[in-house]
């Protein structure tokens, strides 16, 4: 996220109330001569957290290190969760911890902001793209640098099989709505620079390397980290060498790596030219409306910022419902958010350019952890899709966390870790809807129109990020940036089942048709910048 020159960087800490986050706080503070800034958010009646740190910065006084304790101020959220209704509070708190600042004419040089153990951390990335699209003041002066994620080692594969709701479970955070432990869970794992695993010691090594090979086949773009106590490298994680990426980007913009990387795997695994059969090419060997695979893998070997899409603040389409009952935002589109703004990131991103396909090597080796894209451009049939398709979900027993692999007769999705993706309905020509499942929870939902369906003047600004969108476009055809893209991550799993099925569930030929005569009466805004392309393209044919 840009900032001013010499704004303060903030690292986002998430993770379930237990895991470990008030432990790195402590030893933040006791190890580092840093000079920290704690926000500390807490939903209990009382904020043991916060009096922890307190307690620390006493003990550390009476001794003879002068560590970062004697150095940082704490401001306590007791209100409640920091990515609802506390905004104002939220940043009310790092402007007094600016004026501490300016009082004792000293710089820190990091806030930490401790999320609450239900805390969303998408939704809180979001307030920041808001704040700094909306010009902001107080973005002039501090930045969202990096997000770090807590993992509880020791429980992390009984709450991904969990069924139950973030309200039953007061053990992971007070305040928790109906919404499942595990959609909580993965999207904390999602978004996230670092993933801290701690309490390894609770887990044998084969459990530990099957935990680190699934966190990292979750976020490619993370590194994750495992650690006792919450003993980290504090320089790595909150120095000034710390490595921004996830927490620049967007929910679609997570997406686009999603689907880069797992494209790129697919191009590292496919034999060579002279022996690959169609079958062997993937499961993308039979065409429907003229889908080319997918335009964001047409480039040989994509930095990190390309495997993210470029997309830093489009997130996902203008006049997108963020109500509802988990009542947090999937972001905006801030057309006035340069890509050159983010300069100050180029060494970073650069840094992260390899780690993805490292972290897949060793998954994949180890636990035959593969991931692969269903893409097609033709809507699913709703029945179909819910007769062929969502009966296998959610399922009974995930296979992709245990041991065993899928076999003839099972779901096909028994051995998925996690699919998610954008969908395209026969029966809403406009509305895009994201596909998501983790465990055993499964949902669809709204995620507003397809930019083809958006007047043009409400697109970002010419540049990288309009480039972006119009790379979803298939030029071919009528129909824009509507499209199935599902990445479907998983152990041993079986693609082609899974991409059978899928294809069972779409239009036929016929529907098609049909669909056409329906729809296309009413064409989509005019997009002079697609038309051009698409002028260009039938010329060269």
């Amino acid at each position: 996220m840009a900032g001013s020159q010499g704004s303060i960087p903030v690292t986002m800490l998430s993770g379930f109330l237990g895991s470990g986050k008030t432990t790195l706080l402590r030893h933040l503070l006791e190890n580092s001569s840093l000079k920290i800034g704690c926000i500390v958010n807490d939903v209990a009646d009382v904020n043991i957290d916060a009096k922890l740190i307190r307690n620390d910065r006493t003990k550390s006084r009476k001794g003879e290190q002068n560590t970062t304790a004697d150095l940082a101020d704490t401001i306590e959220l007791a209100n409640g969760c920091a990515c609802c209704s506390i905004q104002e509070e939220l940043f009310g708190s790092f402007e007094k911890l600016l004026t501490i600042a300016d009082q004792k004419g000293v710089k820190y040089d990091r806030f930490v902001l401790e999320n609450s153990g239900v805390a969303e951390p998408q939704n809180l990335r979001d307030k920041f793209n808001d704040a700094l699209a909306s010009g902001h003041p107080l973005m002039a002066r501090i930045r969202l640098d990096t997000m770090v994620t807590m993992v509880d080692s020791g429980s992390f594969f009984a709450d991904w099989s969990s069924k139950a709701p973030l309200a039953a479970r007061p053990d992971l955070g007070e305040g928790g709505n109906l919404r499942p432990v595990v959609d909580l869970l993965v999207e904390q794992i999602e978004c996230a620079d670092y993933v801290l695993l701690n309490k390894i010691d609770l887990l044998g090594r084969e459990h530990l390397d099957s935990l680190t090979a699934i966190v990292s086949s979750l976020n490619r773009l993370a590194e994750v980290v495992a650690c006792e106590q919450a003993k980290v490298d504090i320089v790595k994680v909150f120095g000034p060498e710390a490595k921004p990426l996830v927490a620049q980007l967007t929910t679609e913009g997570q997406h686009r790596g999603a689907v880069i990387a797992a494209l790129q795997e697919r191009k590292r695994d496919a034999p060579e030219p002279s022996t690959a059969t169609p079958a062997a090419a993937g499961a993308h060997a039979h065409n429907h409306e003229g889908h080319d695979d997918h335009s964001h893998a047409d480039h040989a070997k994509p930095s990190a910022e390309q495997q993210a899409g470029h997309s830093h603040a489009h997130d996902h389409k203008p006049g997108h419902n963020h109500e509802g009952p988990k009542e947090h935002s999937h972001g905006h589109a801030h057309h006035d958010h340069s890509h050159g703004d983010h300069s100050h990131h180029d060494h970073a991103h650069h840094d992260h350019s390899h780690a993805p396909e490292r972290q897949e090597t060793t998954a994949a080796a180890r636990f035959g952890i593969r991931s692969f894209v269903y893409a097609r451009r033709r809507p699913f049939h709703p029945q179909r899709l819910r007769e062929t398709v969502l009966q296998w979900i959610p399922v009974s027993h995930n296979k992709a966390t245990g041991n065993l692999q899928a076999t003839p007769g099972d779901s096909p999705l028994k051995a998925v870790l996690r699919s998610k993706g954008f969908m395209w309905m026969a029966n809403s020509h406009n509305t895009a809807f994201f596909w998501s499942h983790a465990g055993q929870h499964f949902e669809v939902r709204d995620e507003g129109e397809w930019w083809a369906a958006v007047p043009d003047d409400e697109w970002p600004e010419p540049g990288m990020q309009r480039d972006v969108v119009i790379q979803d476009f298939d030029l071919s055809s009528a129909f824009g940036d509507r499209r199935q893209e599902i990445v479907f991550i998983g152990r041993s799993m079986q693609q082609e089942a899974i991409t059978q099925r899928l294809d069972g569930a779409l239009l036929t030929d016929a529907e098609m048709d049909q669909y056409k005569q329906r729809f296309c009466k009413i064409p989509d805004p005019s997009h002079p910048d697609v038309e051009h392309l698409q002028q260009a393209k039938r010329a060269r044919t």
